[in-house]
C-alpha cells in the first residue's frame, strides 16, 4: 500500500474506521487527530499499528513525536501562549526545596488551607498526596495509588485566563474523525495547516483510495471462517483486531484451523492470519490487506457488541497473603508472602509457601501457573502438606485408584445414554433467521459457543442433556428461545419448565414478543392461568396445535399430554422436588433436554464436570454490566434507612426480603416508620394470584419505591430500575436462593448493592456461605460459587462417603481433574496437558519494591503475568503498569520479555531455556523439529540444532543477559508450532 500522504491533504476520505487507522500509521509524527468525544475510546488501540498515541494529552506531552488524539471539546479548550511555564513535574527520588514548591503551586493558582494543606512532611491537594523526606519527594500517590510521576496542571479556574487553545500547541498533519460535528470555531485555528477529513464534509472533495469496506458478520463465524479461508488462499495478509483478551482467545481457539498467529503489532505475514490486540470499528480490504475487526464480526446493525474484561474470580492472580495453594507435587501450602534472592548474580522473586511444621518452599513466580489455589479460608483452613513425606502424593495414589473404579460406573452411565435412540432436528435455513432478527444485541463469543453446542445436540439422533450455566442476566434464555425455534419449525413440541408463576408470566411475555407474526402458538400454563384457558391449552397440547407452553410443576401433573414433545427446557432445576425431578427423568427419556442454571446445584454441576452431563458456559457479562457490591453486616436501622434512601434519590428501586410471611406485614409498618419517604409494597407466596402480580407490576411501573417480599422474588422479576437488594437473616438462606436473590439487581450498567444482614452470631456453615456470596462479587462466577457450595455441603450420596474423604483431602478441582484423567484413559484419549517451560536463565526479571511498593499489588501482578494466554493480554498488563507506575526499570523490562519467552516457548512445545558459559540452550519436547532453515541462518547470531536433547543451541557471544530472551523469542518463531 503505497500512498503519498501529501495528496492526501484537503480532501475527504470514505474509509472504515480500521483502515483509515492504518492511513494514520503511515502518517509523519507528530500528527494530530480530533475526534468527537464519544469516539475518544476508539481510537486508543492505534498502538497496535506501532503508532505512540497521546490521548487528550496536557502539557507533559507537548514535545513527544507521537500521534495527539484530541476531542474536539478538548482541542479547543484554553491553553497558555507560554506552556512551559505552567506545567510543574513531579517525581519519586528528586528535590523540591519547600519555598521553591509552595511559590510553584501559587503560581499554578492554589492557595494553601483553600486547595491543599500541608500536615508536616506531607502535602495533600485533592486526590494528591506528596510524601517528602526532607526535600526529596519518597512517595507519591494519585487518588490513593502509587505512582512513580505526575504532572500538576494549573488549578481549573486558572485556565480561564489562557488567551491561546490547546488545537494551536500540538504541531503536525491534522486528521478529523466526523468532521460534520467539528465546530465551525476549529476549521478557523486550522487554516493554513494540512487537514484530512475521515467522514462526510462539503469543504473537503472525496479522494477515492481503492479500500472495500466489508460487511458485518453479525455473529455468523462460519461465514467468517469461509471468507478467512478464501483470503489466505489468496495470499492476503489477513488482520483481524480484538478489544479484549478473553474474545482473543476464544477467537484463537474458534480459528485454530486456520493456524492463527498472535501478534502485538501489525503487520502480519503474506498468507497468513493475524489475530491483534484493538478495539477498532469495520473492516476493509486495501490491496494485499485485509482488516477484520471484533465490531465487525459480532456487531448486529452497525452496534457495537462491546465485551467486558472479566478477570472476575476466576482471575487466579489476586494472591493475598494467608491463600492456600496447591502444588501438584508437594500439596497444600499456606502462600505467606514474596521474597527477593538472589543466585549468580540474578535477581528473582519468590513464592514462599508455608508447610506442615514450619517447612518452607521457595518457589519462582514463574512457576505460579504450577499452583491451583485451594477453596480454604483462614477462617476454615486446610490440613496442611508436609515437605519430603510423599503423603500429597500417596493420598493422589489412594484417590485415584478409587476414581478409576467410579470413572467405569461413569462411562456405563454415558454410554447408555449416548445409545438411546432419539429425534434429529437439522437446521433449517429458511426458519432459523426469522426468530434471531427480534434479538437487539449481538450474542457474546460465549452466547454463540452455547447455541452451537446445543443446536450441534439437536442435529444428533441421540437426545440431548446439555446444561447451560451462566449468571442472571447473561443471556441462557435466547440460547433456549433459538432452540425452541428450531424445534417448532420441524413440527415438535416444546415444554418449558420453570419453578415460579412469575418466571413463567415473564418468559411468556418474551417468546410472544418474539413469536409476534410467525405461526407458533405459545401457552403459559401456571396458577394464575384461568380455569378454561387452561383446559383449551391441555386440548392444544394433546392435538399439536400449541407449538410452546411455558409453566410451572403444573406442566407435569398426569392430565398434561402432549401430541409430539421433541424439547424439554428446565429452569433451575435446583429448585424443584424430589417427586417433580423424578417426573422430569421420565419425561426426558427420549427427549432433547436442555437445563438453565445460574448457579447449578453440586449434584448437576458435578455430573456436568465429568460428563455425565454435557456442559456450556456463558460467562461474558452483557456489555456495561458492573459487578455487584456485596455488604454482610450485622442488622443495623440506620444502615437499612441510609441504603434505602440513597438508592431513592438517584432515581431507583430497592428490594427488601424477608422471609417469614407471617410476620412481613409487621417488618412493613417498621420500614413505614424506618423511612417514611418510601411507598412500600408487599409479596408473599400466600397472597391471592391476582394480588401478587399485580403488586408486581406496581413495582415495576413506579407506583411503589419498596417492594417487601419473601424469597418468591428469587427468579422471574427483572425490574431494570431496582439497583438496591437488602436481606434480612441471610444466615437462614442457601447459597444458590442468596446468589438468585442478589441477581434480582445489577441488570444495567449502574453500579448495584446488596446489603446481607445477620444476627451477630452465626453457625460456622452459615459464616462459609455468607463469605462465599460476598467473595464471589464479580459477573460471571456462578460456577466458582457452585463449586464452593459443592465444599461446604460436600458431594453427598452421589459419590459416597470414600470419594467425599479424597475430595476433603485433595480438593474438588484435584479430584475432578484426576476423575477426569480416569476418563479420559479409559476412553483412550490422549492427555491434553499445557506444557510447562523451565526457564533458567541468570537475568535479574522482577518487579521490584521500588516500582510496585505494595505487596499485594506485586502478588496480583505475578498471578496475572503467569496466567496470561496470550501476548495481547501481556501488553495490557504492561500498558497498566505503566499507566499506574511509570516507565518500566530494567527488572521489569526484563521480567515482561520473560513473559512473553514464556508464552511463545509453551506455544512451540519447549520444555526447558537455559544457559551455560557460552550458550543459550532451548530442549522441545519432541522429536522431528519442523523449522525454517533459511531463517535460521539470517539470524544476526549463530544456532545450531541438537537431536539429543531435541531443540538448539544459541550462542552467547555478542550478547548482552538483557537480550536473551529477544534472541530466543527470534529463533523459537522460526519453529513450527507444536
Amino acid at each position: 500500500m503505497e500512498i503519498l500522504l501529501e495528496k492526501l491533504y484537503g480532501h475527504r476520505l470514505a474509509l472504515p474506521q480500521v483502515a483509515a487507522a492504518l492511513l494514520l500509521a503511515r502518517e509523519d509524527l507528530p500528527a494530530l487527530l480530533l475526534v468527537p468525544e464519544d469516539r475518544l475510546r476508539r481510537w486508543r488501540d492505534l498502538s497496535a499499528f506501532g503508532v505512540p498515541v497521546y490521548a487528550n494529552p496536557g502539557l507533559e506531552a507537548m514535545e513527544e513525536k507521537a500521534l495527539f488524539l484530541l476531542s474536539y471539546e478538548e482541542a479547543l479548550a484554553p491553553f497558555p501562549e507560554d506552556p512551559s511555564a505552567w506545567r510543574m513535574v513531579l517525581e519519586v527520588g528528586r528535590a523540591y526545596p519547600r519555598t521553591e514548591l509552595l511559590d510553584r503551586l501559587l503560581r499554578l493558582g492554589y492557595a494553601r488551607d483553600e486547595d491543599y494543606r500541608v500536615l508536616g512532611e506531607v502535602l495533600e491537594l485533592g486526590p494528591l498526596r506528596l510524601e517528602f523526606f526532607g526535600e526529596e519527594l519518597e512517595r507519591l500517590f494519585w487518588e490513593g495509588e502509587p505512582r512513580r510521576r505526575h504532572v500538576l496542571l494549573p488549578k481549573p479556574g486558572k485556565a480561564e485566563a489562557f488567551t491561546s487553545q490547546k488545537v494551536l500547541h500540538f504541531p503536525g498533519p491534522v486528521y478529523l474523525d466526523t468532521p460534520a460535528l467539528a465546530p465551525r470555531e476549529l476549521f478557523s485555528l486550522l487554516a493554513g495547516r494540512p487537514v484530512v477529513a475521515l467522514g462526510a464534509h462539503g469543504e473537503f472533495p472525496l479522494l477515492e483510495l481503492g479500500v472495500r469496506p466489508l460487511p458485518p458478520y453479525r455473529g455468523s463465524l462460519k461465514a467468517l471462517e469461509r471468507d478467512l479461508a478464501r483470503w489466505l488462499a489468496e495470499g492476503k495478509r489477513v488482520h483481524l483486531f480484538v478489544g479484549h483478551g478473553r474474545t482473543l482467545e476464544y477467537l484463537r481457539r474458534r480459528l485454530a484451523p486456520l493456524d492463527p498467529l498472535v501478534l502485538e503489532r501489525f503487520p502480519g505475514p503474506k498468507g497468513r492470519l493475524a489475530l491483534l490486540p484493538g478495539a477498532f470499528e469495520g473492516g476493509a480490504e486495501w490491496g494485499e490487506h485485509v482488516l477484520l475487526t471484533e465490531a465487525l464480526v459480532f456487531a448486529t446493525g452497525g452496534v457495537r457488541a462491546r465485551l467486558r474484561s472479566g478477570e472476575g474470580l476466576s482471575d487466579p492472580g489476586a494472591l493475598s497473603p494467608g491463600d492456600f495453594l496447591i502444588h501438584p507435587d508437594h500439596g497444600i501450602g499456606q502462600f505467606l508472602g514474596l521474597e527477593t534472592r538472589e543466585v549468580l548474580g540474578a535477581k528473582r522473586d519468590y513464592l514462599v509457601l508455608r508447610y506442615r511444621g514450619e517447612g518452607r518452599l521457595y518457589l519462582p513466580v514463574e512457576q505460579l501457573p504450577l499452583l491451583k489455589r485451594h477453596p480454604g479460608t483462614t477462617d476454615d483452613p486446610p490440613e496442611l502438606s508436609s515437605l519430603g513425606k510423599n503423603e500429597w502424593q500417596r493420598a493422589k495414589e489412594k484417590a485415584r485408584k478409587d476414581v478409576e473404579e467410579l470413572a467405569g460406573r461413569l462411562l456405563v452411565l454415558q454410554a447408555k445414554r449416548k445409545a438411546t435412540p432419539g429425534r434429529a432436528f437439522p437446521p433449517l435455513p429458511d426458519w432459523d433467521p426469522l426468530v434471531e432478527a427480534g434479538f437487539p444485541y449481538a450474542l457474546t463469543p460465549d452466547q454463540n459457543q452455547a447455541l452451537e453446542e446445543v443446536l450441534k445436540d439437536l442435529e444428533s439422533p441421540h437426545p440431548m442433556d446439555r446444561l447451560v450455566s451462566g449468571d442472571v442476566g447473561f443471556g441462557k434464555t435466547e440460547v433456549a428461545l433459538r432452540a425452541a425455534h428450531r424445534v417448532v419449525g420441524h413440527g415438535a413440541q416444546v415444554a418449558f419448565l420453570v419453578p415460579t408463576t412469575l418466571l413463567a408470566e415473564q418468559h411468556g411475555k418474551t417468546f410472544r414478543e418474539r413469536y409476534h407474526g410467525l405461526p407458533v402458538r405459545v401457552a403459559v400454563l401456571s396458577r394464575f392461568t384461568p380455569e378454561k384457558e387452561e383446559a383449551e391449552i391441555l386440548k392444544g397440547l394433546a392435538e399439536g396445535t400449541v407449538d410452546i407452553v411455558i409453566g410451572t410443576h403444573r406442566l407435569l401433573q398426569p392430565d398434561v399430554r402432549f401430541k409430539d414433545l421433541g424439547l424439554l427446557i428446565v429452569d433451575e432445576e435446583h429448585r424443584f422436588g424430589v417427586a417433580q425431578k423424578e417426573r422430569i427423568r421420565e419425561l426426558k427419556a427420549e427427549v432433547d433436554t436442555l437445563y438453565l442454571s445460574a448457579t447449578p446445584i453440586p449434584r448437576t454441576l458435578y455430573s456436568a464436570l465429568v460428563g455425565l452431563k454435557d456442559l456450556s458456559s456463558i460467562k461474558t457479562p452483557p456489555p456495561g454490566r458492573k459487578p455487584i457490591k456485596t455488604f454482610l453486616a450485622p442488622f443495623d436501622p440506620l444502615l437499612v434507612r441510609e441504603a434505602i434512601l440513597f438508592e431513592l434519590e438517584r432515581g431507583g428501586k430497592v428490594f427488601y426480603v424477608h422471609d417469614r410471611v407471617a410476620s412481613i406485614e409487621t417488618r412493613r409498618r417498621y420500614l413505614e416508620n424506618l423511612v417514611p419517604e418510601a411507598r412500600i409494597g408487599v409479596v408473599h407466596g400466600q397472597m391471592p394470584e391476582g394480588l401478587i402480580e399485580e403488586t408486581m407490576l406496581l413495582f415495576a411501573e413506579g407506583a411503589y419505591d419498596v417492594l417487601l417480599a419473601t424469597t418468591i422474588i428469587e427468579s422471574g422479576l427483572d425490574v431494570p430500575e431496582a439497583n438496591t437488594i437488602l436481606i434480612e437473616r441471610a444466615d437462614r438462606l442457601g447459597l444458590a436462593t442468596l446468589y438468585q436473590l442478589r441477581g434480582r439487581v445489577g441488570r444495567r450498567d449502574q453500579e448495584a448493592y446488596a446489603y446481607l444482614f445477620h444476627p451477630p452470631r452465626l453457625t460456622e456453615a452459615a459464616e462459609k456461605r455468607l463469605a462465599a456470596i460476598a467473595d464471589l462479587s464479580d459477573l460471571g462466577s456462578g460456577h466458582l460459587l457452585a463449586e464452593k457450595d459443592m465444599e461446604i455441603r460436600g458431594v453427598g450420596n452421589l459419590l459416597g462417603p470414600e470419594q467425599h474423604g479424597h475430595i476433603r483431602a485433595l480438593s474438588l478441582e484435584v479430584y475432578t481433574e484426576l476423575l477426569e484423567e480416569a476418563i479420559r484413559k479409559l476412553k483412550g484419549e490422549a492427555q491434553e496437558e499445557r506444557p510447562h517451560v523451565t526457564l533458567d536463565l541468570a537475568l535479574s526479571a522482577r518487579l521490584p519494591a521500588e516500582y510496585v511498593g505494595s505487596l499485594e499489588a506485586r502478588s496480583r501482578y505475578y498471578g496475572r503475568f503467569a496466567e496470561a494466554r496470550s501476548l495481547a493480554e501481556l501488553s495490557q498488563l504492561v500498558r497498566e503498569l505503566k499507566e499506574c507506575y511509570g516507565p518500566l526499570p530494567e527488572e521489569a523490562e526484563n521480567f515482561v520479555n520473560l513473559a512473553r519467552l514464556r508464552l511463545v516457548a509453551e506455544r512451540k512445545g519447549v520444555v526447558s531455556l537455559t544457559e551455560d558459559l557460552t550458550h543459550l540452550q532451548a530442549v522441545f519436547g519432541y522429536w522431528p523439529l519442523v523449522y525454517d532453515t533459511r531463517g535460521l541462518k539470517g539470524l544476526s547470531f549463530r544456532v545450531e540444532i541438537t537431536k539429543h536433547p531435541p531443540g538448539f543451541r544459541l550462542e552467547k557471544k555478542g550478547l548482552r543477559p538483557r537480550d536473551y530472551p529477544e534472541a530466543l523469542m527470534e529463533t523459537l518463531f522460526l519453529f513450527a508450532d507444536r
